[in-house]
């Protein structure tokens, strides 16, 4: 129970910021700066609602969870794994420490010395993984602005689908 009223708030508030951008196109988020003769300026936040709007928080609070749960692929994770330099040197490194290295000791065409790649890790750090969970927040994001506005095509595609099967 628990589970489940956690998982509708965390998909409310995703969508709650796709509705925030939602409201700013549909300039129901109006904000006006204005400057004084004196230097200071102010910013002016206004909200002004239409029907349109209530047909947005309606989708956003009502079917944007119903279409999550009916329709899962339109939030399926993709892994998308992004080979950076740092890795790509990792990886030299230890295809080096495969083919030069013998006893712990460096050694290229009888000369000897120490690592000159001397990693402590046997992973580097690297951004890789985060740009792959910026795309799936940012496909997200626009799938929730997607869903809100085209609410309805979802209910129907999902309404027609069941009476096929």
């Amino acid at each position: 129970m628990f589970k489940a009223f956690f998982n509708y708030i965390g998909i409310i508030l995703w969508g709650f910021f796709a509705l925030i951008t939602i409201f700013y196109f549909n300039e129901t988020i109006q904000i006006n700066s204005s400057t004084t003769s004196m230097g200071q300026s102010s910013l002016n936040f206004k909200m002004v609602y239409s029907y349109w709007d209530y047909y947005f928080i309606f989708s956003l609070l009502i079917l944007l969870p119903y279409i999550v749960h009916q329709i899962p692929i339109l939030y399926k994770k993709h892994i998308s794994k992004i080979d950076t330099y740092k890795d790509r040197a990792m990886k030299l490194h230890n295809q080096d420490l495969n083919q030069n290295h013998t006893n712990r000791v460096w050694s290229v065409n009888g000369s000897r010395m120490n690592n000159p790649y001397g990693y402590s890790f046997s992973e580097t750090q690297s951004y890789g993984d985060l740009s792959g969970s910026l795309l799936n927040l940012l496909q997200k994001y626009l799938v929730n602005i997607f869903v809100i506005i085209f609410a309805p095509i979802f209910i129907a595609f999902i309404i027609i689908r069941k009476f096929v099967k």
